[in-house]
């Protein structure tokens, strides 16, 4: 089967605020002072525990604030060594400086730990507060961070420190607002009834032709998303979350497969600057044809960690039950299902990513229950010019359990998939992004009179 699809896609957020992408709380400013500093190579020369630096804390009290102001934090790690070893230094400019260190490597429970010692002991002290907002911003501790940026927008600030904090407390409220996602495309399908192309099918050696209704069929219409969510914010990094997915093809030429697939899921939610975890129950409808076709409900599993600012691990599982009604009650039962992705990010612009799937089919048939295994990579890329593209392949192979009924053997199925987006990150139309989607799947059956 192959399908020519056109994507235009649109993110709407009800709050109606612009984007704003707001780095670490290390990465906010320049790396350099206004004069454009830096520290000399002879003052770097000299971060080696030497009996000289250890006796003058003076000196490495100097370097340690100059290296902070100038943003040079690659170099604190070392001053710090040596000015813990200096007699009586001052603790609060070492857990200063050993918090921007360990905000910079992902430690952020434990930067915020110091910060917090710091800000009880000189609560005007408002650079230190702004750090620990910035922080617990990155560690989606939002409530914890709103609190503390209204504190500093409430201080007479410079403008410029003003308009940050503003735009980080207007990025914690879109956070929380709820986020819409729509997405529309135009669908152009070979093989909408996924039959094989074959016009008989044999029995042993006697031939039986196929009707017109058993051979490929094409059609054109029109597939649509509409996804609504919300994070409901409980303490620290735990929420409730909700959301509601909702997916549907509509063929004008063919509205005898015309199919709605909806899905309203609430549960909790942990997240930090690495980590995310959804447990969430869940309750679907499936309409085909404009009738109810079945209904199902279970409970799904997502973790998603970044292991290193360069690799993510991603990993989900789904139990579900479903109903069917009449004659289709043959096929109810329940469906296990098991995801895992690994992603390396060479960059902003490029990433590369490879997963495996299991789908696990107990239904009341035997002969229709299955098991199916898939490998897939995919790639994505910002190339030159504003143009995007997305790459995937997969490869499958699914085996039924039971007889067929017909052939009374086991169908096995290999499938390959093919998937290919292309758009232009400068190019939207009251918000709509246009995208351009090639996708080709292709099934080879045992069964490849009916199923190839």
């Amino acid at each position: 089967m192959k399908k020519f699809t056109f994507l235009l896609f649109v993110s709407i957020n009800t709050s109606a605020l612009p984007e704003i992408e707001l780095k670490s709380s290390e990465a906010i400013q320049s790396s350099k002072t206004k004069s454009g500093e830096t520290l000399s190579p002879t003052i770097q020369d000299k971060l080696q525990l030497t009996e000289e630096l250890i006796h003058s804390p003076q000196i490495i009290r100097k370097m340690i604030n100059r290296a902070i102001d100038t943003r040079q934090f690659h170099l604190l790690s070392e001053l710090n060594r040596i000015y813990q070893k200096t007699q009586n230094p001052d603790l609060i400019l070492l857990n200063y400086s050993q918090a921007i260190i360990y905000s910079l490597e992902g430690k952020y429970s434990l930067a915020i730990d110091l910060y917090r010692k710091i800000i009880a002991q000189y609560p005007q002290f408002h650079p230190v507060r702004l750090r620990l907002a910035q922080v617990l911003f990155e560690d989606q501790q939002n409530e914890a961070a709103l609190d503390q940026f209204r504190k500093l927008n409430s201080e007479e600030l410079p403008k410029d420190i003003k308009g940050l904090v503003s735009s980080y407390i207007l990025a914690i409220q879109k956070r929380s607002d709820w986020q819409v996602d729509f997405g529309l495309t135009y669908l152009n399908e070979s093989n909408i009834n996924n039959a094989s192309s074959e016009d008989y099918i044999y029995l042993g050696n006697i031939p039986f032709k196929k009707s017109a209704d058993d051979l490929p069929k094409k059609a054109n219409g029109v597939g649509y998303q509409v996804n609504l969510s919300k994070n409901i914010h409980v303490i620290s990094n735990h929420s409730l979350y909700f959301e509601n997915n909702l997916n549907g093809k509509s063929y004008w030429d063919h509205h005898d497969f015309d199919d709605i697939q909806n899905r309203t899921s609430f549960g909790y939610q942990y997240q930090n600057a690495k980590t995310k975890w959804n447990l969430l129950p869940f309750y679907e409808r499936r309409w085909f044809a404009g009738h109810k076709y079945n209904y199902g409900y279970g409970i799904r599993n997502e973790f998603q960690h970044w292991i290193t600012p360069n690799w993510q691990f991603t990993f989900a599982a789904e139990f579900g039950q479903l109903k069917h009604k009449g004659e289709n009650k043959i096929i109810d039962g329940n469906n296990l299902l098991s995801s895992t992705t690994l992603l390396y990010a060479f960059n902003s612009r490029s990433y590369l990513y490879m997963g495996v799937d299991r789908l696990q089919e107990n239904l009341a048939t035997r002969s229709f229950s299955s098991n199916r295994v898939t490998t897939r990579i995919g790639w994505g890329q910002e190339w030159w010019g504003g143009i995007s593209s997305r790459i995937q392949l997969s490869y499958g192979k699914r085996k039924f359990e039971g007889m067929h009924s017909l052939f009374q053997t086991i169908r096995k199925d290999k499938e390959k998939d093919f998937s290919l987006t292309i758009w232009h990150r400068n190019l939207h139309f009251i918000g709509i992004t246009p995208k351009i989607t090639f996708n080709h799947h292709k099934v080879k059956s045992n069964l490849n009179t009916l199923y190839s």
